[in-house]
């Protein structure tokens, strides 16, 4: 279990016991402990462009291609979903070599890998041709990372987890998913051997259709757990996946993480979006569930922190049907997990790098906690000389944009999440009583 002074990032690659598929698809027993590949003894990157782009199959996580004329548009990670990745491979006049990397580039069978200075920072399964003309000479493909894959698997058999921790709920949910036939399981896939903590009863009801990936976000809404799919070479240099669980938080903690964004100073550009209209410090939520006397469940939160600021009551009804739950407290521990996406004023804020600076992506674990410091005309530096605006937040997500041919430079946009309008530490909220 973490804190939120000490998050943990779970998984392989971080010295934490695991257990995977190998190529073959064979489970390895929890026995095995492995590193990350440094990116000094990953493979070299193709000269002079930075970036190396391979991909694998996804069943058996064989080599399809390598160091494939591929340009990069667009690369994102966020934490407990899916996100998406762009680019284009360059159609190449040489028959035999097109036909090699057309081959590698298979709608949902193939994986494609992205190293940056040597380094993996993301992988995504391919899935669109979005092609639509013969003349320009590439083929755009769209891409999402791992996590993609639980949204096309459907819970169709009832799953009951009887006292069981929520770790061990998400660990059956993905299994589940992986044990579907035929063609379920996922080459090189690892899974972290932690527990959370937090012991319940939940069923997913089979009848419900839902997919793994609904069920793996109500366990993320109920219990405020996190997950990620995170890409990575294990000391053999084998392209790997592996499935991170935490709680409350993944990442790292700040100054533990070394991330700092500073304006002026490494961060270009920013915004700072505040949306007050959309946000809520009371949920009520309600369950289509009865308890043994035929009750509806319900459950509610408030965020007495944000009360206490003196803002007005804004009340947001939700509700959950996908899940057997069987008390009050259950739906009002739901509430509790809901009101944080909603509460406050909703800051959305999105800090700009340039290519070449520090943090690189290798060096950000995603999830972690960063020191944030701004100074700009919308944040004007205090009078003492001190930024206009610090706080310390976390690295929700990132998009990545390489360098394009036409002489557009690489940026990275950072997603800074758990901020707050003063950058006062966020207070998290509890069930009512």
């Amino acid at each position: 279990m973490s804190s939120p002074g000490d998050p943990t990032v779970l998984g392989p690659g971080y010295n934490q016991l695991s257990q995977y598929t190998g190529a073959g698809g064979t489970w390895v027993p929890p026995i095995v402990k492995e590193a990350i590949t440094s990116a000094s003894s990953a493979p070299p990157v193709q000269p002079g462009s930075g970036y190396r782009f391979l991909t694998t199959n996804i069943l058996t996580g064989a080599l399809l291609g390598d160091w494939l004329p591929i340009t990069g548009q667009s690369f994102a990670r966020q934490l407990s979903t899916a996100a998406t990745g762009t680019c284009e491979l360059s159609l190449v006049p040489d028959r035999q070599n097109n036909l090699a990397n057309l081959a590698a580039v298979q709608p949902r069978k193939s994986v494609l890998w992205v190293l940056q200075e040597g380094a993996v920072i993301w992988n995504g399964i391919i899935w669109d041709w979005q092609h639509t003309t013969v003349l320009d000479g590439t083929l755009p493909l769209s891409c999402s990372t791992m996590e993609s894959f639980l949204g096309v698997r459907v819970i169709n058999t009832t799953l009951v987890y009887t006292a069981m921790d929520v770790f061990d709920m998400a660990r059956g949910l993905v299994g589940y998913a992986l044990g579907k036939s035929p063609g379920g399981l996922i080459a090189n896939l690892t899974f972290s051997g932690a527990e959370s903590g937090i012991t319940d009863t939940l069923t997913f009801d089979g009848s419900q259709r839902q997919t793994v990936a609904d069920a793996m976000d109500t366990l993320v809404t109920t219990y405020e757990v996190e997950y990620s799919f995170r890409p990575y070479q294990d000391a053999g240099g084998n392209f790997m996946t592996s499935f991170d669980l935490a709680f409350p938080y993944l990442g790292e903690a700040f100054p533990a993480s070394k991330l700092v964004y500073q304006m002026p100073g490494n961060v270009q550009d920013y915004g700072f979006t505040a949306m007050g209209s959309s946000s809520a410090n009371r949920v009520l939520a309600t369950a289509t569930s009865s308890d043994s006397s035929g009750n509806t469940l319900t459950g509610r939160a408030t965020d007495m922190v944000d009360i206490g600021a003196g803002y007005p009551l804004a009340e947001m009804a939700v509700s959950c049907s996908e899940i057997g739950w069987t008390t009050n407290e259950q739906v009002a521990n739901f509430a509790a997990g809901y009101l944080p996406q909603v509460t406050d004023t909703q800051l959305t804020p999105l800090l700009t790098l340039p290519g070449g600076v520090y943090p690189t992506l290798a060096e950000t674990v995603l999830g972690s906690f960063a020191q944030v410091s701004l100074t700009s005309s919308l944040h004007p530096a205090q009078d003492s000389g001190a930024p206009g605006y610090s706080g310390v937040g976390r690295v929700t997500g990132w998009t990545l944009t390489p360098p394009s041919g036409d002489g557009t430079p690489e940026t990275t946009q950072i997603q800074i999440g758990n901020l707050t309008l003063t950058g006062e530490p966020v207070t998290p909220p509890v069930p009512d009583s």
